[in-house]
């Protein structure tokens, strides 16, 4: 799902994901084996209604800021829709480029 923003720090680009955990380790596995390595690439920003998802996707960007070297700044917040809550997580500042120069 991509969606326009008037704020230049918030992307343009969001994956809307559908699934929902149970557990925080079938959470982190699954956003480990996707969003983790997409995001900054194929989108800039990922949408969830499970918290267990972004807080995953959130400790796996700034884990890996802090191991290796820093990559981009990371986001989150959360957004009230018809009485849901839409955690977001996002980067911004990427210090590297996509699709790569040649």
């Amino acid at each position: 799902m991509n969606q326009s923003s008037p704020n230049s720090d918030i992307p343009t680009s969001w994956f809307m994901e559908k699934m929902e955990f149970e557990t925080m380790r079938e959470a982190r596995e699954w956003v480990y084996s996707g969003a983790y390595n997409e995001i900054g690439y194929s989108y800039d920003g990922y949408k969830t209604k499970d918290p267990k998802l972004a807080y995953a996707l959130l400790f796996e960007l700034v884990r890996s800021n802090t191991i290796h070297e820093y990559r981009h700044d990371v986001h989150c917040d959360e957004e009230y829709i018809e009485g849901t809550i839409i955690y977001r997580v996002w980067v911004s500042n990427k210090k590297y480029e996509f699709p790569p120069k040649v």
